[in-house]
């Protein structure tokens, strides 16, 4: 029953995403204060699941302004993560950070686990795509469908690239000057 209800629970919030009822709630976010914050929240999160999480691209040190809403912009950073943790191996480091150009940011998870085939790519934000290995991995098969609604209501783009080893999850993100 639990299950089913957070299926249901995650298909409403996909929908209410997709309908743009939240940009009502956009303002200018720090997006590098963000991802510090995620990251000093999770870190004892991901360790106690033995993997490491580090702040990549010196995050802290570096003001990375758009307009957005901050608390999906967490749940898309935390969905990341998860993500990562349930595909990766115990000892497995996981990275979070911020790149920044002239006009846009990027918000960058990467892993060291066994990525994604290049054919898969794009079909896992489709919802309720699961990668046949991960098939016996707990799971909606609803958490990159949400970080996909996230992306689009934000304007970005995402996109999903080998790590060699793993995986590299970047959205990039008009910048708020």
């Amino acid at each position: 029953v639990s299950h089913i209800a957070g299926t249901f629970e995650g298909l409403l919030r996909i929908s209410q995403i997709e309908s743009g009822a939240r940009r009502s709630r956009f303002a200018k976010v720090n997006i590098s204060e963000l991802v510090a914050e995620i990251h000093d929240i999770y870190s004892h999160i991901v360790e106690d699941a033995e993997r490491s999480l580090v702040l990549s691209n010196d995050s802290r040190n570096t003001a990375s302004f758009i307009w957005g809403d901050a608390d999906l912009l967490k749940q898309m950073c935390v969905n990341l993560i998860v993500n990562a943790m349930r595909h990766t191996q115990r000892g497995s480091r996981i990275a979070i950070g911020v790149t920044t150009q002239a006009k846009r940011c990027a918000i960058v998870v990467s892993d060291n686990g066994p990525g994604i085939p290049a054919a898969e790519r794009q079909k896992v934000f489709k919802r309720f795509y699961r990668l046949e290995k991960s098939r016996t991995t707990e799971g909606t098969g609803l958490g990159l469908s949400l970080v996909k609604a996230i992306s689009d209501i934000h304007g970005a783009t995402i996109s999903v690239k080998d790590n060699r080893p793993g995986l590299i999850v970047e959205t990039e993100f008009p910048r708020k000057q």
